[in-house]
């Protein structure tokens, strides 16, 4: 009896040690096909990684790393069913994993499905990251905000970008990149403060100098653009944007006639220089035959000789209404042949930039 019992303790703990063998060598082909599934992948060759991935689970079934890993190389594959169906098995089991989240948000982006998209994406930031979470968020509410802007839901873009600065740490590059996304928003305000803020922590940065600058001229903030564009330049003296946004700001600056501070003279002065400059442009600037804004350039043209006997500096200086009635000429025509013959000089710019300040500012 006593050897019949040792017997059966041998042969289970034989058994036990087969099938751990056995498991333990299913686990190393698993392993190994997955390994060549992988190399294909960082390859570019999502393709080929299929059938390496595809073996990996017959011998590792159920594993979520290999099942993930399939589902991405089915999405590189355009097999978006397939993966869509891995993908949520997955999901089933772990709804708040962020990585999973951000899989079937990419998916649903490329299926053309913008709520499941925004939903899942929405997910994602808010959900569990395995490991370097505050990193991983950010890249996610990045591709979220590059999605909104893409399908013209431009407000929910601009929430997620504010949340997004409003969580950053002490990075001033990170600040230089909110920043740059609210100027693509046209959110000026924004756009300075973050700037403002890498340049606390970095006060020669280049980038966040020149987005300053940037950010301040499309605001309306001409004087405080160009002393920040004047330190990007100087920080970066290969930033030929920087430079020429530079000159065109000194331009809008010496050219402005409604620049506060004017005495009456100086400011008659400016409107003379700038009918001078409108004049000059209308000459130069022969609309197109047949084209839409032929008649209004003519007109114009007709409009500066009538006008040109008047345009006197003292007469200017006294006469209020005749110096109102030049610079909404000017403005008027600088528009007008931008429209037609493109921007023209700095100085032209210059005019062109201050009419459309005053045309948002009166509407």
């Amino acid at each position: 009896m006593l050897v019949s019992l040792l017997l059966l303790a041998a042969l289970f703990l034989l058994a036990g040690f087969l099938t751990r063998t056995f498991q333990q060598y299913r686990e190393q082909l698993a392993r190994e096909w997955y390994e060549r599934g992988e190399a294909q992948m960082k390859a570019g060759r999502a393709g080929d990684a299929l059938n390496p991935l595809r073996t990996a689970l017959v011998y590792s079934r159920d594993n979520p790393q290999y099942e993930l890993r399939l589902a991405q190389a089915l999405v590189a594959g355009q097999r978006y069913a397939e993966a869509q169906t891995y993908l949520l098995t997955l999901w089933e089991r772990q709804p708040g994993n962020s990585t999973l989240n951000l899989e079937l948000a990419r998916l649903a982006a490329r299926r053309g499905e913008i709520a499941e998209a925004i939903r899942y994406y929405q997910a994602s930031i808010y959900g569990v990251w395995e490991s370097a979470g505050p990193q991983h968020r950010r890249a996610a509410r990045l591709e979220l905000i590059a999605y909104l802007s893409e399908h013209g839901r431009n407000a929910e873009a601009l929430a997620e970008t504010i949340e997004f600065a409003a969580n950053l740490p002490s990075d001033a590059a990170l600040h230089v990149e909110a920043g740059e996304l609210f100027l693509k928003q046209k959110s000026d305000d924004h756009a300075l403060e973050q700037f403002r803020e890498a340049l606390k922590m970095e006060p020669r940065n280049a980038s966040a100098l020149a987005g300053a600058g940037r950010a301040a001229f499309d605001g309306g903030d001409y004087a405080n653009a160009g002393r920040y564009l004047e330190r990007a330049v100087r920080a970066a003296r290969d930033d030929s944007s920087s430079a020429e946004l530079l000159s065109l700001v000194r331009a809008v600056l010496s050219l402005d006639p409604e620049a506060a501070g004017l005495s009456a003279e100086a400011r008659a002065a400016r409107a003379v220089r700038a009918f001078t400059l409108a004049q000059a442009r209308l000459a130069a600037c022969p609309a197109p035959a047949g084209s839409s804004p032929e008649a209004s350039v003519n007109l114009l043209s007709q409009r500066a000789k009538a006008l040109e006997p008047k345009i006197r500096k003292n007469r200017l200086a006294r006469d209020m209404d005749l110096y109102t009635e030049t610079v909404a000429f000017v403005f008027q025509a600088e528009q007008a042949v931008s429209s037609v013959c493109g921007p023209g000089t700095v100085d032209d710019r210059a005019l062109a930039v201050l009419a459309g300040q005053r045309s948002r500012g009166s509407k």
